[in-house]
């Protein structure tokens, strides 16, 4: 008789272990997932005791998430954890292949372009480390064994306490730890090595955010921003922090004020046309030889869209929204400052041009927000291949419409993917392989698409000159970005004979203007800047103040800062003075400042 008691009590300790066993392996499939991705992709010059809020985060995040599953009977059970562990695999699939491509995270704020990123993905593009994937997939098969292991338990009231419990200590560790280490996060003094606070409240730094909060909770935080964006309606103390902030940035004008005012202005966004790629475009280098050079421009990544980002930057003068913003924001806000507006109160018409349709980053209703009297596509230009910029040129007669006009081109052929089947590499294949002076990853492909645009320039140049408004008309040029499409920085850092991510974002902006003296621009300038000084050479009634860029020909400005709120130009400490500008920036963005 005790003996088969005995055989009984084992028998039980075996079944409460196999129907509890799901659990340890949920646990350790999130911990494994949340633990990896953090330790491989979150290096850097980030504090040590970061590692504490990430590691409890993410205990107390992997405690719930797996509690949470207990609260489900059976079935519903095994397909929570199966979703769960797909949801989470591709969730870190899809940051790895962000920070390959970007060097920061994915965030749900970047859906806003989403149609821009999803028509022009290409399978170059999907590049992840491969310890990532294998740890991804371990992580996917202990989930896979917990979906497994689920049985039906006999009590329902120890499985609902089990649940409960999991769910009570994990809001311990994470509340404990968002209340240890993320309270204050309201200080105007950005100090990421002792502030914790201010990087999680702003969140506009990816990198840092994930290297302190870990994935989960991160994604948490993300979301919460997409869903319930901050700050919609300005307070009357904003507005008057605002006024303030304004009133302490005057513009005087300067030896370069009104220069150019009342000549015709073209204004060309040039697409991944990096500084070692004029080598190979003559007519898009003789130009520069005669214009205005801004010898220390950079254009600073904020957004992941990154034609998007510098395109914002120049027509509002203000930095686009890094979380927690709809596209709504750029289609519906107030943007009476905006260069289109500018020239359009000037007496000016106002007109972009672009191959890519108008629903493409939404630009046919932002455009019109901001402005322009019409957004042409490249089918409305006629375009027979809208990636080809050369058939820009067909547009010329709508280009110069208007006395004076105010035109504004987006070019196409520098972007990505590169590959030898791509129609803008084989139109210049024979002539990029002849002129290279390296054949190693894309720098083939990228000189032959450069040599695209570079036809449209000297088209441009010849109908300018040929048509009679060589004498009246203006053409400026700016980088929209690096050319990441090399899909290669290490490659591009050395091409460019910089070492670090933010040196390799300077780019080319200079200003061709007929019987102005060439002349190189020394003082650092960013894509904010191009509003301010444009506004000033022209005489345009611009809001100096309420800019968060600076006319390059002021006394204002003279330094760059990215992202991450380090900055070049400067040995001067700039933390405070760049937090406020970040700062004001989005009160005016986020609270429709403008909205009458």
């Amino acid at each position: 008789m005790k003996l088969k008691m005995q055989t009984f009590r084992r028998r039980q300790e075996e079944n409460l272990w196999l129907r509890l066993c799901w659990l340890p392996l949920c646990f350790l499939s999130l911990l494994l997932s949340g633990g990896w991705f953090w330790l491989m992709y979150t290096g850097g010059n980030y504090p040590r005791r970061w590692l504490i809020p990430a590691a409890l985060f993410t205990f107390g995040w992997s405690l719930a998430l797996t509690a949470l599953g207990a609260l489900l009977p059976r079935i519903a059970r095994r397909c929570y954890l199966v979703v769960l562990g797909l949801a989470v695999f591709l969730l870190t699939l899809t940051h790895g292949i962000y920070f390959n491509m970007f060097r920061k995270f994915f965030s749900f704020s970047d859906m806003a372009f989403a149609g821009d990123g999803f028509a022009f993905l290409d399978s170059s593009y999907l590049v992840v480390r491969k310890l990532s994937v294998l740890l991804g997939l371990a992580a996917l098969v202990l989930m896979a064994l917990s979906a497994a292991a689920v049985t039906r338990e006999k009590s329902l009231r120890k499985r609902l306490l089990t649940a409960l419990g999991g769910l009570v200590l994990s809001a311990l560790f994470i509340g404990g730890t968002a209340f240890a280490f993320l309270r204050g996060g309201d200080t105007m003094i950005w100090d990421m090595t002792s502030d914790p606070a201010v990087v999680y409240e702003n969140f506009s730094d990816s990198k840092a955010s994930m290297r302190l909060l870990g994935l989960y909770q991160y994604t948490f935080r993300d979301l919460q921003l997409a869903l319930f964006p901050e700050g919609t309606e300005l307070t009357e103390a904003e507005r008057k922090e605002i006024d303030a902030y304004a009133a302490g940035r005057t513009h005087e004008d300067n030896e370069m004020s009104g220069l150019l005012e009342g000549k015709n202005l073209i204004l060309i966004q040039l697409e991944a046309i990096d500084t070692w790629m004029l080598d190979y475009m003559p007519a898009l280098q003789a130009v520069k030889e005669e214009s205005i050079v801004f010898s220390n421009h950079y254009t600073p990544a904020y957004i992941t869209a990154g034609t998007f980002n510098t395109e914002f930057m120049v027509n509002s003068g203000l930095l686009p929204a890094a979380s927690g913003t709809s596209v709504s924001v750029y289609t519906r806000n107030a943007f009476p400052y905006s260069l289109a507006n500018l020239f359009r109160d000037a007496g000016y018409t106002a007109n972009s041009f672009h191959g890519s349709e108008a629903n493409v980053y939404d630009r046919g209703a932002i455009h019109e927000n901001l402005g322009y009297d019409a957004y042409h596509s490249g089918s409305d230009m006629g375009m027979a291949d809208y990636t080809m910029d050369s058939q820009l040129i067909g547009a010329f007669d709508e280009m110069t419409a208007g006395d004076p006009f105010f035109t504004f081109i987006i070019t196409y052929s520098g972007h990505g993917p590169y590959s030898d089947t791509n129609p803008i590499y084989l139109a210049h294949a024979e002539e990029a392989q002849a002129a290279a002076e390296r054949t190693d990853g894309n720098y083939v492909y990228a000189v032959a698409h450069a040599m695209e645009t570079d036809a449209f320039i000297a088209e441009l140049m010849e109908a300018i000159e040929e048509s009679g408004h060589a004498e009246d008309t203006v053409v400026a040029f700016y980088a929209d970005h690096y050319n990441y499409y090399m899909m290669n920085d290490a490659l591009n850092m050395d091409i460019k004979g910089v070492d670090s991510l933010d040196l390799l974002q300077h780019t080319d902006f200079f200003i061709w203007a007929p019987g102005v003296e060439p002349m190189t621009v020394e003082k650092y300038t960013s894509s904010l800047d191009v509003l301010p000084t444009l506004a000033n050479l022209f005489s345009l009634d611009a809001p100096y103040g309420l800019l968060t860029g600076d006319d390059a020909f002021s006394d204002g400005g003279g330094y760059v800062f990215f992202n991450d709120n380090t900055w070049v130009g400067s040995e001067a400490d700039l933390s405070e003075e760049i937090l406020q500008r970040r700062r004001i920036n989005g009160l005016i963005l986020s609270g429709d400042y403008w909205e009458e």
